[in-house]
């Protein structure tokens, strides 16, 4: 019972502390190529980890030849608003994202405790199962958390592809890694 609790403790507070960040100020960072040419990359200023920002805020960082204009202004902003509600689409549930990943972990503990206890005499097989179960979940629950980074590279995928079909704009977006 105890340790449900903390467990329960410990997650209500990844959800309340995470997911509900967003990017920083915008940057407009000037470039002068060698040839004469000029561009300009869009960032934002960004101080949390990937998986802290909220969905409906996320921001794509790119770049344009020359100044950014008006127009890829409202062209940047009509990808951000469809990229929100694919990724929303496609990655629906973070709490789905973060139990499985704690279940298939503890799991995979507590088998892996349960026979590799077998090999001491005298040890008892459960417990070590029960122990290495909730350590291995509480680390599966990170990497489940972790893993909600992806949303920002689902949504970055999706505004490059995008502007690769409306080269009219001049507009290329710049993804981060997705680790």
């Amino acid at each position: 019972m105890k340790t449900t609790l903390h467990r329960l403790v410990i997650l209500a507070a990844v959800f309340l502390l995470g997911a509900c960040a967003s990017p920083g100020g915008i940057r407009e960072i000037p470039l002068s190529m060698p040839d004469g040419g000029q561009a300009t990359i869009v960032a934002h200023n960004q101080s949390v980890p990937d998986w802290m920002l909220a969905r409906d805020k996320l921001a794509l960082n790119f770049i344009v030849k020359g100044k950014v204009s008006d127009q890829q202004l409202a062209a940047v902003a009509a990808a951000e608003k469809a990229c929100r509600l694919y990724t929303g689409t496609v990655r629906p549930n973070d709490l789905v994202s973060v139990l499985s990943n704690g279940v298939l972990y503890g799991v995979a503990g507590y088998i892996g405790g349960d026979l590799g206890s077998r090999a001491f005499p005298g040890a008892v097989p459960s417990q070590y199962g029960r122990y290495t179960g909730d350590a291995t979940s509480l680390g599966g629950m990170a990497n489940g958390i972790v893993s909600l980074g992806g949303q920002t590279y689902t949504f970055e995928s999706c505004g490059r592809e995008v502007f690769g079909l409306f080269p009219e704009y001049r507009v290329r977006i710049l993804m981060k890694s997705p680790y």
